[in-house]
């Protein structure tokens, strides 16, 4: 790309007068650099930047001033880099076709258990690991992203799926994990979705039924929100529904009060536990008990609590250390 076009793009300065005009690729890691490329200084380290330039670094973006380091590259300052990344995202979306679907946290997650071949690929992480993987993107390539702020900064014109029908369908609950319902012409019985999410899936369905999106109903499973993990008193695990205790998983905050009063429409708040990470920590109206923890192994007191149910906040790949245990005596039959 032309250096004077992509100054104009991100709207930066160019603080030198380099003898060259363009750049091969971008990259925002400097251990990546390759000769000719475009480095983005994303953390504001004059270390990061001089890395990048020794392995051949043509043009840098930074917030930091140029001080003589390399009078040959292009140095190019901005006031943020976050409002850059917006700009140059904004740009290589429309420029290269891709095509962004903004969905529901829980859509997300679904829609990336069902579907089959993988042609929409999940965008996580914050906005650099996204820019990432947007900057190194085929023309017309497919992605799903969950974040509604960012898509509007980046991708305005994206698909957006909706969350909610028009006329309700028909639910059947059997407890907090599994409900029944239609889907066309055909009854899909006691899934592995709770009920407070089905609204959400056959939005989803519609969605991709309407774009030619293929999909697998066959195996579904629970997805990462509100996953349950049924335990024994001593937080072993057990199979789904051969325990009274279930440790239930979510990984996003803002989902919690929902699934709080959902949980609380069909039990009392007395046989609930919410569990919070300190660093986590915000205000939920909940009746029911509520418990800070700094570390993992902290939630092991919930082996003396009593309770039916546990919302943890946080996702189950993180809690796995929960449930190694060690015995240092001999268990016995009695």
């Amino acid at each position: 790309m032309k250096i004077d076009n992509f100054v104009r793009i991100i709207d930066g300065k160019l603080a030198t007068l380099p003898p060259i005009d363009a750049f091969a690729s971008i990259s925002l890691e400097s251990s990546r650099i390759s000769h000719g490329d475009l480095f983005i200084d994303t953390t504001a380290s004059r270390e990061s930047i001089h890395q990048a330039l020794d392995k051949g670094a043509y043009a840098i973006v930074s917030t930091l001033p140029f001080l003589n380091e390399d009078d040959e590259c292009a140095w190019i300052e901005v006031t943020s880099i976050e409002q850059m990344l917006i700009k140059l995202l904004r740009y290589t979306i429309t420029q290269k076709s891709l095509n962004i679907v903004l969905l529901s946290p829980v859509q997300e997650a679904l829609l990336e258990m069902i579907h089959v071949p993988k042609m929409i690929k999940r965008l996580r992480g914050d906005l650099f690991s996204i820019a990432k993987i947007l900057l190194s993107a085929k023309e017309e390539e497919h992605f799903s992203l969950s974040d509604s702020i960012l898509v509007q900064k980046i991708a305005p014109v994206a698909h957006r799926v909706e969350n909610a029908l028009h006329v309700k369908p028909l639910i059947v609950s059997k407890g907090l994990f599994l409900s029944s319902f239609w889907h066309q012409e055909r009854y899909l019985y006691e899934q592995k979705i709770p009920s407070l999410f089905v609204e959400e899936l056959l939005c989803l369905l519609h969605f991709c039924d309407t774009h030619t999106i293929t999909y697998n109903l066959e195996h579904l499973g629970f997805c990462e929100h509100f996953y349950p993990q049924f335990v024994t008193h001593a937080l072993c695990k057990k199979e789904f529904g051969s325990s009274d205790k279930v440790l239930i998983f979510e990984p996003s905050s803002s989902l919690l009060p929902s699934l709080l009063s959902y949980m609380q429409t069909m039990i009392e708040s007395s046989h609930i536990i919410l569990a919070l990470p300190k660093q986590l920590q915000q205000n939920i109206t909940f009746e029911g008990e509520t418990l800070i923890f700094e570390t993992i192994e902290e939630l092991s007191i919930l082996a003396q609590k009593s309770f039916a149910y546990a919302l943890i906040l946080g996702d189950k790949e993180s809690y796995e250390p929960l449930f190694i245990k060690s015995f240092t005596i001999q268990p016995s039959l009695f």
